[in-house]
């Protein structure tokens, strides 16, 4: 999906732009991969644009997410899970195992080799971020040679966008699940133990990514925002459901709801990776943590 610039005069460099590059901050200055972005969009008009105004036309359900955030076919690896015709997918799918993007059932060695490398990556980014942790780390967490490393992806940064593309294959499958997800809070409880689960690989990879692209330099930072929109839109649309079947109690506003919970699920996946690892007292539950928080706004 693209999205036509929001001033200039029309002509050759003009015309629609990927929405990665309308709402950057830095529009006409970078793109993900640090390259320029030839854009004429008025300063004012594209400071006043932010996140939070996509509107639920340019995010609604069954969009592919790539088209969403803009991913940069270079640095593509892994698609988004196929669906067939326009339901929704089942729900049990999508609760089922929110950590990777599996592998196809028949793998070349060299396909099983490129796996368990974006594997060996997404865990070093968890733990150490993207400039944590070297194309050397990673081939040493893998047992492949450097060589070897650099024959499935030539660089860090193609790397990045392989795990990152994981991550929206993740994020697609919520979005499209948004349906089912409004069916009743049991189905938002469950998903909020599952695919959004803090104590998950995808929720800490998700949080280290997020916290790292503060430094306005990072090379996923546009890509790691559109996720985080992305996740905050599918929990507004879930909060709007209820909403409409009176399920909310009188004055919560599910956007509101969407971004503070979602903040909560960063936060608490931070604090299950370093605070309760210092703490003899492990008895805290994020998951009944997030539940509470959910069910203040439930009506009984």
């Amino acid at each position: 999906m693209t999205l036509a610039a929001t001033s200039g005069p029309p002509g050759a460099g003009t015309g629609p732009s990927p929405l990665s590059a309308v709402f950057s901050d830095r529009a006409g200055d970078e793109s993900f991969d640090g390259n320029s972005v030839n854009m004429s969009v008025d300063p004012l008009a594209q400071a006043l644009r932010t996140l939070d105004s996509i509107s639920a036309a340019e995010l609604e359900v069954g969009t592919d997410l790539r088209t969403i955030v803009g991913a940069p076919t270079e640095v593509s690896a892994v698609a988004p899970p196929a669906t067939t015709g326009d339901a929704a997918p089942d729900l049990a799918m999508v609760l089922q195992d929110p950590e990777v993007v599996e592998a196809p059932l028949s793998t070349t060695p060299g396909q099983a080799r490129r796996e368990a490398i974006l594997d060996g990556a997404a865990a070093l980014f968890a733990e150490r971020g993207y400039h944590g942790a070297s194309l050397r780390d990673i081939s040493r967490r893998v047992g492949i040679s450097h060589p070897g490393m650099l024959h499935h992806f030539a660089s860090k940064l193609v790397l990045l966008g392989a795990v990152v593309d994981r991550l929206e294959a993740h994020a697609q499958g919520l979005l499209d699940s948004v349906e089912s997800l409004q069916g009743s809070p049991k189905a938002l409880l469950a998903a909020l133990a599952g695919p959004w689960n803090p104590t998950q690989h995808s929720m800490a990879l998700l949080a280290t990514l997020a916290a790292e692209t503060v430094n306005p330099d990072h090379p996923g930072r546009y890509r790691i925002s559109r996720l985080r929109l992305v996740h905050e839109h599918v929990l507004e649309q879930v909060f709007t459901g209820h909403a409409e079947r009176g399920l909310l109690v009188e004055g919560v506003e599910p956007a509101f709801m969407a971004r503070s919970l979602f903040s909560l699920l960063l936060s608490l996946t931070v604090r299950e990776h370093s605070v309760r690892e210092l703490q003899q007292d492990r008895t805290a539950d994020p998951i009944r943590d997030v539940h509470d928080f959910v069910r203040l706004c439930i009506v009984d």
